[in-house]
């Protein structure tokens, strides 16, 4: 008896590039540019791309250079997406999370700068694209071992960085940032929050999934402690929030799928109804845990911002200033005329969203909330087999991506890491299902090969 079941072993529609032989070519070329696009996305050697002199305020204007890199990531995504035969099933499974990028451009309408809103809008389309183009192409586990090794190479870059080109690695003096910052680690990015986040993530996907990042155990705590050596030397009070927060939040994530089913929804629940509310107290609280940790009790200007922002977003309620070019052209000077202090954003995503597109943009902003958690949160009250404890991976994302838009613009802004990762955790929710559904379709259709046989 001859049984071929090479067709049934894999549904044709979970056929995709990640499951092809690492040998080809196709697949190192995949796997090439979703390490340098992803690198690129979480902000790793801007300040070099962009030629920019520390000393210098940033005028928020790309360059030449990191502009082609934004177009040539979105044309390759694209291409991805073409050569991929989930991407039909996979957009109309997770369409919401092109809704931000779709008001984005909508805001040209009632920008005071069209023209400079388009220009803000096309990375921040291509951001959500790149982070749903992996998904689209890699499985869970997959991704998670991509952005482990990602995020590895961007920490030995950063260590390596401070040594070899201190000027750039690290806030001096003359940094546009100013005094405050002397002596703080950025490594390869703009700012040395952009390391302590960085950082704090790779320590928590390293400490939970680190055997299926890095096979090699010595490697493997070789990069876990340059993480907290750039935790430390960032000295940033998002980083080690992030580094507390997420190992915290997957190991509940993994113990909640193995709870009876019966109990899931429940505890999961209940754990909304608590996290949620703290989020709304996160300024009071984030100035009693920063003060233990020596951090300004005013969240580094943070709340005098906020109170501002509260007040002038009372003046275009209804939809907001525009994207970007409304704070840039209009909210910025007014700021800056009541605190003295220039600002880059809001340093608060929810802020971010209301400034731009009013409470118009920020009642879509928390429909897509509300859906990403119910698409993430599916996968830990009913996690799939396959999955076995990644299943949590995709809500714990969305979960820290919401908790640091209290303290950071994260969730619309472009070449962000954060917005890739709720893109991604958002397509993986998806191809879960689809999975599901292709694995359940072909139990049955196997069984009944092996009966006529």
């Amino acid at each position: 008896m001859a049984v071929d079941v090479r067709k049934g072993a894999r549904p044709t529609r979970a056929v995709d590039v990640s499951r092809r032989s690492a040998s080809t070519p196709a697949n190192k070329f995949l796997i090439v540019f979703l390490t340098v696009g992803l690198l690129f996305e979480f902000g790793a050697f801007r300040m070099q791309l962009s030629g920019e002199n520390p000393g210098l305020a940033i005028d928020g204007s790309p360059s030449v250079a990191v502009q082609i890199l934004t177009a040539s990531a979105i044309v390759a995504a694209g291409a991805v997406l073409l050569c991929s035969r989930r991407a039909s099933d996979m957009a109309l499974g997770t369409w919401p999370i092109f809704l931000m990028p779709a008001l984005a451009f909508a805001s040209m309408l009632w920008s005071p700068d069209a023209e400079f809103t388009f220009r803000k809008s096309v990375p921040l389309f291509g951001t959500v694209l790149f982070g749903f183009s992996i998904a689209t192409v890699m499985s869970t586990r997959d991704a998670i071992r991509l952005l482990g090794r990602v995020l590895s190479l961007a920490i030995l870059f950063s260590v390596a960085w401070v040594y070899l080109f201190p000027y750039y690695a690290i806030h001096n003096p003359s940094d546009y940032a100013g005094n405050t910052l002397e002596g703080d680690w950025r490594g390869v990015f703009t700012h040395r929050t952009g390391l302590g986040h960085v950082a704090g993530l790779t320590m928590a996907l390293l400490l939970c999934y680190g055997r299926l990042i890095w096979s090699y155990r010595l490697f493997r705590y070789g990069i876990v402690a340059l993480s907290v050596a750039c935790l430390i030397g960032a000295d940033s009070g998002g980083g080690f929030l992030t580094a507390a927060f997420v190992p915290l939040a997957l190991l509940v994530a993994q113990a909640l799928t193995r709870l009876k089913p019966a109990h899931r929804s429940s505890v999961l629940v209940l754990m909304l109804v608590t996290v949620l509310p703290l989020m709304v107290l996160a300024p009071k609280l984030f100035s009693a845990g920063l003060a233990i940790l020596h951090k300004q009790p005013d969240l580094t200007g943070r709340i005098p911002l906020w109170d501002a922002l509260l007040g002038l977003a009372q003046q275009q309620p209804l939809l907001g200033y525009g994207y970007r070019a409304g704070f840039d052209y209009v909210v910025q000077p007014q700021v800056l005329a009541a605190t003295g202090t220039i600002y880059a954003h809001c340093h608060n995503g929810y802020l971010e969203v209301l400034i731009a597109f009013g409470f118009f943009g920020l009642g879509i902003c928390l429909a897509v909330i509300i859906w990403l958690l119910k698409a993430t949160g599916r996968l830990v009250v009913a996690p799939p087999a396959h999955l076995s404890h990644l299943s949590g991976f995709p809500f714990t994302i969305v979960m820290y991506v919401l908790g640091a838009n209290c303290i950071e613009s994260f969730l619309i802004t472009e070449s962000n890491y954060a917005v890739v990762l709720l893109a991604l955790a958002a397509g993986l929710a998806t191809r879960a299902r689809l999975e599901v559904r292709e694995l359940s379709a072909w139990t049955p259709s196997f069984g009944r090969g092996l009966d006529h046989v």
